[in-house]
């Protein structure tokens, strides 16, 4: 027997199909047939066979009287089909089509095996700040499915439970990731952070349940279908994170997600999602994690129509300065004919805080005048969204009266893709804040001054005034266009 030496590969081997639940004796016998000496096995794999180990069988040579293959990736297949009593996990119907799989500003990686993407600036800066003080508050030693992995030093992390912390920012992010793959959150894991101090690392692995541990945890609530993780800090030294049957390692990066379906189109698992967190050489690692399940309450997938519209820019809006002498126009337009305003009623959108109607009144514009709006508005939306589009309406000056609140809504699908928000004139007690998400579904409170104008995409993101005016009245006027030739 020679003492052939382990390399990664044949170690990443051992543990993943020890981690499948896969029988010791059978890895044991590979091994020896592949040259390894009982020491150098024992010494990685932490287990002795019970038995006199020249009665072990090889189950690949048990199956079929041929030379072992010893090509790793080979072998992998092979010892799967072999152990298919113990590590096998049925197929889902609760999967995900990947037409429905719409993320603003994702690159999608270029790989048949794996759907995987990648999020830039998911969290901001700040975000992921505050979401690793929460972690650091609560740490415990991270586990494993498989309660037989001899390897103590497998995965070395510590994780928070941040799910159950109550914590209302927390509960947004979780929200927030949910939105962005638009899975019913039932159809989830609580919340998870995990924390990489130097030389901690989460030896190769996949997501998915098998064998026990799938009986123990998926049999009720579902298989794991898809991993969205987030990077909540540069990471200087070490810390990737390497899929090696994609060939694709990533680095950390604050604000970055790495979402992939651990699941092939089929529902059935997918072993290429096999990944490796890297040791931390130098300062630290911190991640969130959520895992979404095959089974929950109600429909799985809950994106509307508006929210399946592609983005047209990155963060969905932008305030800018109207041009001043359009501006003059509008206003002495305003000022002359506001005392011909018309009550407006539009049920359920806008009504007072006690739900009283009216809350509005419209001023109507001349033609010529919304025309204008429109010529002037167009290149500079056309420049901004970096799309051709075509006017389609100009509404009247609004004007919303003492304690009106704005439901929030997304705009039409055919006619609103891309439109701006003027503002005429206010007289307020306090700042009347539009609340607008962006592309990744985290809220901004907007603030308007008169002659000032907000770009935004609203057919796709929610918006609205749900705070009462505190005032006496503000007036704005809304511009839309669609996609040219659509």
């Amino acid at each position: 027997m020679t003492n052939k030496t382990m390399n990664k590969e044949w170690i990443d081997w051992i543990h993943l199909n020890i981690s499948r639940g896969c029988d010791k004796d059978g890895i044991y016998k590979i091994l020896i047939d592949e040259g390894f000496s009982t020491s150098v096995i024992e010494k990685e794999m932490g287990y002795r066979p019970k038995v006199d180990i020249n009665t072990l069988q090889n189950p690949l040579k048990t199956e079929a009287s041929t030379d072992i293959d010893t090509d790793r990736s080979s072998l992998f297949y092979r010892i799967k089909s072999l152990f298919s009593a113990p590590v096998s996990a049925p197929s889902f119907s609760g999967v995900l089509p990947r037409e429905h799989v719409l993320i603003p500003n994702a690159e999608k990686i270029d790989s048949d095996l794996v759907e995987m993407y990648l999020l830039p600036d998911f969290l901001t800066k700040d975000e992921c700040e505050k979401v690793t003080e929460a972690i650091k508050k609560k740490l415990r030693p991270s586990t494993i499915a498989n309660k037989d992995e001899p390897d103590e030093k497998f995965r070395t992390s510590r994780t928070c439970d941040l799910g159950v912390m109550g914590d209302s920012f927390i509960k947004d992010v979780d929200q927030r990731i949910c939105k962005t793959l638009g899975i019913n959150s039932t159809y989830s894991e609580i919340l998870q952070g995990q924390y990489y101090e130097q030389s901690q690392e989460f030896k190769s692995h996949t997501d998915y349940f098998e064998g026990e541990a799938f009986n123990e945890f998926a049999s009720i609530e579902g298989q794991r279908t898809f991993t969205f993780m987030v990077y909540l800090n540069d990471v200087h030294d070490g810390g990737e994170t390497e899929f090696a049957e994609i060939s694709k390692t990533i680095k950390p990066q604050q604000g970055m997600a790495v979402i992939w379906n651990n699941l092939n189109k089929d529902g059935s698992i997918n072993p290429n999602t096999m990944h490796h967190a890297h040791p931390v050489k130098s300062g630290y690692k911190s991640i969130i994690t959520k895992w979404f399940r095959s089974k929950g309450e109600g429909e799985m997938y809950v994106k509307s129509e508006a929210e399946r519209l592609p983005n047209y820019t990155s963060t969905g809006f932008k305030k800018e300065t109207l041009n001043i002498e359009l501006f003059e126009k509008i206003k002495a337009f305003y000022d002359e004919h506001k005392k011909n305003s018309e009550v407006e009623i539009v049920e359920g959108f806008i009504h007072t805080s006690q739900d009283q109607q009216p809350a509005s009144r419209l001023v109507n514009l001349s033609e010529r005048l919304k025309q204008e709006i429109h010529m002037d508005l167009q290149p500079l939306l056309e420049d901004w969204s970096n799309t051709r589009l075509d006017p389609t309406f100009v509404y009247g000056i609004r004007i919303y009266g003492r304690d009106a609140i704005l439901k929030e809504h997304r705009d039409r699908e055919q006619t609103h893709i891309v439109s701006a928000i003027i503002n005429v004139d206010q007289e307020v007690a306090t700042d009347w804040p539009l609340i607008i998400e962006d592309h990744h579904y985290r809220k901004h409170r907007i603030i308007l001054n008169p002659g000032e104008v907000l770009f935004y995409e609203s057919a796709r993101l929610k918006h609205g005034r749900p705070i009462p005016l505190k005032g006496q009245e503000y007036a704005n006027i809304f511009c839309h266009f669609k996609i040219a030739g659509k």
